[in-house]
């Protein structure tokens, strides 16, 4: 089994619908034990049943095994090939959210999620190029100081290496700044 804890929705950061849920993976366990069911007879006569648990062993974790944590069988394991080339027709959407323990910003080699899935015409090996997310800055050469809005800059590069009907998971592969939630992709 794997170990997830909690299932926290994923959402587009533009129209703000829930795509999926994505759990913490925590560690893996096997199963030593299932569970069953006891009948006793007390000296009354009567006669009770109980239910006993099943009983696993933790093989490997990546934090603490925590109660509420969630067990789900391992999936068969895949060997899947990539082959980087660019999405047709063009894709384009934001980064929904960045992968594991980094806090707000993803780096190289760091995996983040993009509103794009399968019902979209994501497939795994699309390369993506990610944009820096456009700000407004005041034009301080202007006694008005207007604001401008900056363009939204090429930073990286990230593939995708797993779909969902909703949602996708992507690599970053190389990137300038750090990536956060709500930066743009368009093809590269």
């Amino acid at each position: 089994f794997r170990v997830f804890r909690n299932a926290t929705p994923l959402r587009d950061p533009a129209s703000g619908e829930i795509l999926g849920y994505e759990a913490q993976y925590v560690g893996k366990a096997e199963l030593e034990r299932a569970e069953g069911m006891q009948t006793e007879t007390g000296a009354d006569g009567k006669t009770s049943t109980q239910i006993v648990p099943a009983t696993i062993d933790i093989t490997q974790t990546k934090e603490e095994i925590r109660v509420g944590d969630r067990l789900l069988p391992e999936p068969p394991r895949e060997l899947p090939q990539f082959i980087p080339h660019a999405p047709n027709p063009a894709q384009q959407g934001q980064v929904v959210s960045v992968y594991g323990n980094a806090v707000r910003f993803a780096g190289q080699n760091q995996v983040v999620a993009i509103n794009r899935g399968s019902r979209d015409g994501m497939e795994r090996g699309h390369v993506l190029a990610l944009l820096r997310d456009s700000g407004v800055q005041p034009d301080k050469t202007d006694a008005a100081s207007p604001e401008l809005r900056l363009p939204g800059e090429r930073n990286g590069l990230m593939m995708v290496f797993r779909t969902f009907e909703r949602v996708s998971y992507a690599l970053v592969l190389q990137i300038t700044d750090g990536v956060k939630v709500g930066d743009r992709f368009v093809n590269p």
